[in-house]
């Protein structure tokens, strides 16, 4: 269950991707397509195994999914709520904590 600031995060990381294909000597038109197939992929693991992914050093109360992609990725910030996954935030792997 994605949260409205969890959707803005990853529109966010869309963006910076875009931007970044669009700046490269040669732009993958299909960047984000592989994007949102990573970040699908990687939810599949929070629909039968959440309390696999590490526990975030920052708030210890939630759970951090790592969701591989190319160089980077990105992380997805979750809590466990009984028998929901909420989806808090998102940020790209080289950013130091979520907003």
């Amino acid at each position: 269950m994605p949260t409205d600031a969890f959707q803005a995060d990853i529109e966010r990381l869309e963006e910076h991707i875009v931007q970044r294909e669009l700046a490269s000597h040669t732009p993958d038109e299909t960047c984000l397509f592989g994007f949102r197939d990573a970040v699908e992929r990687a939810m599949g693991i929070l629909a039968f195994a959440p309390h696999t992914c590490r526990r975030s050093e920052a708030h210890r109360e939630f759970r951090e999914l790592i969701v591989p992609f190319g160089q980077g990725g990105c992380v997805a910030l979750f809590a466990i709520r009984g028998i929901d996954v909420v989806l808090l935030a998102a940020r790209d792997q080289h950013e130091i904590d979520h907003r």
